[in-house]
């Protein structure tokens, strides 16, 4: 099979796929009720609640949101996002970092991989700058049915999900913390209290569980 035709049968695949899953995400049940986003436990450092932008939840509509700041009077305190997506709508759809942080002014200057504290695999982690502060962050889509780190991967996971008529419910989750000298040592630091996040995350899918059975 030519490179062309091969190209056009994929894209066909992929729009087929899309089509059907925005035509069956109306009828797919949602999660239901409070997630609790606001019970997640991390570590024992000091946090302070951050409030976000009226306008940016808006853009962002999410079901639920959390963002603190941990060790806020450290030199380098660790930044917490978690956003929870009930069901994938119009609207109100998970993206991607890789697109959000230059859309939001910062620069990407490095993509690295790092061993993910919890499975086998590699956790995404940018090095971002926006001319006055650099930034490691680390980040990951987590489901009732597994983790993913690519949004492209995630969509496809989601419609089927709702192929199934199963809940589409997703956490984003994001550790970030600035960093001055090497990224790389600075990061491991924000992979361990990911570790802990993702914990708390599915503590909270598993809670959920148990109420539906």
């Amino acid at each position: 099979m030519d490179r062309t035709r091969a190209t056009i049968i994929a894209a066909a695949v992929l729009c087929a796929m899309a089509l059907a899953g925005h035509a069956l995400r109306a009828a797919a049940p949602g999660a239901g009720g409070a997630f609790g986003l606001a019970s997640v436990s991390v570590g024992e450092g000091d946090y302070v609640e951050q409030t976000l932008d009226a306008e940016f939840l808006d853009v962002l509509r999410a079901r639920e949101v959390l963002f603190r700041t941990y060790d806020p009077y450290a030199d380098e305190p660790v930044w917490l996002f978690l956003g929870y997506f009930d069901r994938q709508k119009e609207g109100s759809q998970v993206h991607s970092p890789r697109h959000c942080y230059p859309g939001s002014g910062w620069t990407i200057e490095r993509e690295l991989r790092v061993p993910a504290p919890w499975r086998n695999g590699d956790l995404p982690v940018l090095v971002v700058n926006n001319g006055s502060q650099r930034r490691v962050v680390c980040f990951w889509y987590q489901t009732p049915f597994g983790i993913e780190d690519d949004v492209f991967r995630l969509k496809l996971a989601l419609t089927r999900q709702a192929l199934l008529r199963q809940p589409q419910d997703v956490v984003f989750a994001s550790v970030s913390t600035p960093v001055s000298g090497d990224a790389d040592q600075v990061g491991s630091r924000a992979v361990a209290i990911a570790r802990d996040v993702e914990r708390e995350i599915a503590r909270l899918y598993a809670a959920r569980a148990k109420e539906r059975a």
